[in-house]
């Protein structure tokens, strides 16, 4: 193996740890990334994304075949063991990104979109059917690896673990997982349907039946996700073949199915106590795993991603010091403990609307999916309470070409100016190589955005930073936007 160092080097080669391999390949830096299996999930694992995410691939320009190759998802309702609905949840078709807010994938096929486009990355060396098995010093790193029992070494200037729940990264910084004492065993079967039935094809159930909770997700095309909690006393013997049909027979038969998989897994609902030590993190499930209930695992992964991918980029390139690099748990660890919380949430919702069936009178408090998504705690400059700040910035459609704000920015540092810039905030933002969009009022999407302030700044990731409404709001801002993320202008 060459002695060169990579910039990058990724364990895990998962949906969250292509999506890492693919950003920063795209940004120019060399990656090498260990997978110890070969190829793609051979089965549906994750099986839901949304708007934001759907960002993300757009940075990689597969959005658009990804949306291609899924199932929009309508309605979630919370039902009765007859599929009766206690609430129902409607989803809309398109949010303030301008993506779907839900969309049903097929695990196979999305991790195929995202590594056929990784090939186009130079830059980019995949290593699969290869073991790291020891990690070493700090700059740069030496990541001892085995591939059909031969050993060689592989130097990095950062490492990040996507390795999962058992993550040989996590263990190596030695983070502790904050157990939030979730742990439940469900039955998961995917299924593909063979021929055309009649089966709800846009709207997921959580079935609250106090004999059994249940699931059901209709994935992309035939796809079909079905999940089943084991009852006290039960355990992964007792799920034979016919067992397994018969938890299946409200729905599908082996007349119209064919069977995937059908596993038992224990769910956790934990999150690791630190995600760095010095130039080495964890992300996705080797930082947090969380039930299932709300479909948000991977996306909590390719959100982690994002938000350190341009930070990572900014610090290996001279740009920002080697601080900014703290501020990536600092914002990610309250967002991803909000979503296990959630999905804590809609499984207890599910325990709780049993009990109607049961002949009590139970209405759950919590909105569950229905609960808004929280702004950043830190990554901002402003008051936050006006429902935009340290919020996902919207896109929006710049001219006829076709062109949107997000193509417009790129990874850059974004400000959107309603008014006149001074002189010196101009020398300010060509210092701090911030790219300037001047719009005017009659863009309907920006109307909130520009009530009571003239000049908006937007973070790589998209967030907004800050609003002002003078010159001299916009100069503290700046300040604050250069003193947060350790930049060097």
């Amino acid at each position: 193996m060459s002695d060169k160092i990579f910039d990058i080097g990724i364990i895990g080669y998962g949906p969250v740890g292509a999506t890492l391999s693919g950003l920063l390949s795209s940004l120019g830096l060399s990656v090498v990334v260990i997978e110890k299996n070969k190829g793609v999930s051979p089965t549906a694992r994750a099986i839901n994304t949304d708007s934001e995410q759907l960002r993300t691939f757009n940075f990689l320009n597969i959005a658009a075949e990804v949306i291609a190759n899924s199932r929009n998802l309508k309605k979630v309702h919370f039902t009765d063991s007859q599929f009766n609905p206690y609430t129902t949840i409607d989803i809309p078709k398109e949010d303030n990104l301008g993506w779907p807010p839900t969309l049903l994938f097929y695990q196979p096929e999305l991790e195929t979109i995202i590594r056929n486009n990784n090939q186009s990355y130079k830059n980019l060396k995949i290593l699969e059917n290869t073991e790291a098995v020891n990690i070493e010093g700090t700059n740069p790193i030496r990541l001892d690896i085995r591939n059909n029992r031969k050993d060689s070494t592989i130097y990095c200037k950062y490492l990040i673990g996507c390795d999962g729940a058992n993550s040989f990264v996590r263990k190596y910084i030695n983070a502790k997982l904050i157990d939030f004492g979730f742990d439940q065993d469900w039955i998961v079967i995917d299924a593909h349907t063979t021929k055309q039935i009649d089966i709800s094809k846009n709207e997921a159930k959580q079935i609250c039946d106090p004999n059994r909770l249940k699931t059901y997700v209709p994935g992309r095309r035939n796809h079909k996700r079905f999940e089943f909690k084991l009852l006290r006393g039960e355990s992964k013997k007792d799920f034979t073949k016919k067992k397994v049909w018969e938890l299946l027979s409200p729905w599908i038969n082996k007349n119209n199915s064919k069977i995937e998989r059908a596993v038992v897994y224990k769910f956790h609902a934990c999150i690791a106590d630190k995600w760095r030590d010095k130039n080495i993190f964890i992300a996705g499930d080797a930082a947090h795993q969380m039930p299932p209930f709300l479909g948000a695992g991977m996306g909590t992964g390719i959100r982690d991603v994002l938000n350190l991918s341009w930070k990572i980029y900014l610090a290996i390139k001279g740009k920002a010091e080697e601080n900014i690099l703290d501020t990536y748990q600092q914002e990610r660890a309250p967002h991803a403990n909000w979503t296990i919380q959630q999905a804590k949430t809609i499984g207890e919702m599910m325990e709780q609307y049993s009990y109607r069936e049961k002949g009590e009178n139970y209405v759950p408090s919590n909105k569950g999916y229905g609960e808004v998504f929280p702004h950043l705690s830190k990554g901002y400059y402003g008051d936050p309470s006006d429902g935009l700040i340290a919020t996902p910035f919207c896109r929006f459609d710049l001219d006829l070409s076709g062109k949107d704000s997000d193509e417009y920015f790129g990874w850059n540092f974004g400000l959107i100016s309603k008014k006149k810039l001074t002189n010196e905030i101009d020398l300010i933002l060509k210092k701090m190589n911030i790219k300037v969009l001047s719009v005017n009022d009659k863009n309907i999407n920006l109307k909130n955005y520009f009530e009571d302030a003239n000049y908006l700044l937007i973070r790589p990731d998209k967030y907004l930073f800050s609003r002002s409404k003078t010159n001299s709001e916009l100069k503290e801002a700046l300040s604050e936007l250069e003193k947060q993320f350790s930049l060097i202008t």
